[in-house]
């Protein structure tokens, strides 16, 4: 994983390994440079890496050397993923999403740390300046961020990390501790060191140059889930405990985006469970995938489709566990999601936002015995099962037949 800081927003990208011999290699970290990392070292509370090298990349070259590099194969953002962000309706036709993150952060990246090579690329024209404070303010901000993730990676393992998320839930609960530990870092060092020293009228250079182009809505609320809720929730752990981000770290990270979105659920030792699928394929000719687990996050994140963000939130605050599988079918992909809530009052809310989500994204919705069908402007058919209990049944597939075998076979199960 590139830990990556963005002009508009940081975003996490995929791990990269290998080298070009088009531009700089990387060097060892300046003296100048390295007063800065003592710096953020002070301020994070941990001691500074031994060793970690830097390199200049120009922007004009930044995607070619993306796409020179080898990318490590990674299921959480691989083939399964795009399948399941297509389903859900979180992309448009024809996008994917590794290509989606790769094209925002070749416009927008204003930073990049590598874990498994300990290198920071500072994204900008021209060799690299002989001090950080040669570097716009912004510029000096993106790189504190970044260097917090290289105390994070001395000290913690980011790659150990992410091996030790199973989910994608983890993986997003785990993004939002490591960017949320980085934000909060890097604005206290703004606070402590940069602001004091700025000129008049400096301050208005602490704020990246925009975007050039948008993010897709699904990719900015990642970003804004991780810089924005993960920073609120850190900044809540450490006002409880000082060593609570440490001890997290060292156990591997939060286990569900829940837990950040819900702060008060850990003093309950609460932990995600009890949703499950049936093992095998609904039909001859299907291909069946591994299950998943999609979390209250990207849960409110689909409903946000087609639903005001406040109605998706409420929706799915009472997730408790999903599991998720996808398949190969006879008439292309479909995917099964169960849910099940903290109990059925919960469950029957969601059902009923659900419906609103359909009635926004579908000329119409069929009320059948048992279940709601219906097939989205971007031809994916739904079909939500009648809630048993606390748990949600959705179905998502390419075809209507397809949806309807997966839904049958899910019945009752």
């Amino acid at each position: 994983m590139l830990l990556a800081t963005l002009a508009c927003a940081a975003l996490a990208g995929a791990a990269c390994r290998g080298g070009d011999t088009a531009h700089p290699e990387a060097v060892p970290l300046p003296d100048a440079y390295r007063l800065l990392l003592e710096e953020i070292a002070d301020v994070r509370g941990l001691q500074p890496p031994s060793s970690l090298r830097i390199r200049v990349v120009d922007r004009n070259r930044l995607p070619l050397l993306l796409r020179e590099e080898a990318v490590r194969d990674d299921r959480h953002f691989a083939g399964e993923l795009d399948r399941l962000y297509r389903l859900l309706g979180l992309l448009q036709p024809g996008q994917d999403y590794a290509s989606a993150r790769r094209a925002l952060l070749e416009s927008a990246a204003g930073a990049l740390y590598i874990p498994g090579r300990r290198e920071i690329w500072l994204i900008r024209e021209g060799e690299l300046p002989a001090s950080p404070s040669d570097l716009e303010p912004w510029e000096q901000r993106l790189l504190a961020h970044e260097f917090v993730h290289a105390l994070q990676d001395y000290h913690f393992d980011i790659e150990r990390l992410q091996r030790r998320a199973a989910t994608l839930d983890s993986h997003l609960a785990l993004a939002a501790l490591l960017e949320g530990d980085a934000t909060w870092t890097e604005s206290r060092w703004t606070a402590r060191y940069l602001m004091p020293g700025l000129q008049p009228g400096q301050a208005t250079g602490l704020e990246p140059p925009p975007a050039a182009p948008a993010p897709p809505p699904a990719l900015a609320r990642e970003a804004a889930f991780q810089y924005v809720n993960g920073t609120e929730w850190v900044s809540l752990l450490l006002a409880d405990d000082p060593s609570a981000v440490d001890r997290l770290l060292r156990e591997g990270g939060p286990a569900a985006t829940a837990l950040i979105l819900h702060p008060n659920l850990a003093r309950t030792g609460w932990q995600p469970g009890g949703a499950a699928l049936p093992p095998g394929p609904p039909g001859t000719n299907w291909r069946v995938g591994q299950v998943e687990t999609v979390g209250e996050f990207l849960l409110a994140s689909y409903l946000q489709t087609g639903l005001p963000a406040l109605a998706a939130l409420q929706a799915a605050a009472g997730w408790a566990a999903d599991a998720a599988r996808a398949y190969g079918a006879p008439g292309g992909d479909a995917l099964a999601l169960r849910i099940r809530f903290t109990d059925p009052k919960e469950a029957g809310e969601f059902a009923g936002r659900h419906r609103d989500l359909l009635g926004a994204r579908a000329p119409a919705v069929q009320q059948e015995p048992g279940q709601l069908v219906a097939t989205r402007r971007d031809g994916v058919t739904v079909i939500q099962l009648e809630p048993d209990g606390a748990l949600v049944t959705l179905v998502f597939a390419d075809t209507e037949a397809d949806a309807r075998l997966l839904a049958a076979f899910l019945r009752n199960r």
